[in-house]
C-alpha cells in the first residue's frame, strides 16, 4: 500500500469520469508503479496528472 503523501493546506476533490476512463487510468497507475519500483494508487496518479498539466510555481501561493 502507497505511504499517503504529506501536503500542507489539502483539499478534497470529487471527479466524475466514465467506467472506461477510470479503467484507463487504473491501468496508468499500474504501469507507474512499475516503471518506478514503488506503488502508486490511482489517487496519486490522479494527483500526478493534474499536477503535470497545471503547474504551479513554488513562489505562487494560489492562482486566485
Amino acid at each position: 500500500m502507497p505511504r499517503p503523501k504529506k501536503m500542507k493546506e489539502c483539499v478534497r476533490l470529487s471527479v466524475v469520469m466514465s467506467e472506461e476512463q477510470a479503467e484507463r487510468i487504473k491501468y496508468m497507475a499500474i504501469r507507474m508503479s512499475v516503471q518506478e519500483g514503488r506503488a502508486i494508487d490511482v489517487s496519486e496518479a490522479i494527483r500526478m496528472a493534474i499536477e503535470a498539466a497545471y503547474p504551479v510555481p513554488v513562489n505562487q501561493p494560489s492562482l486566485f
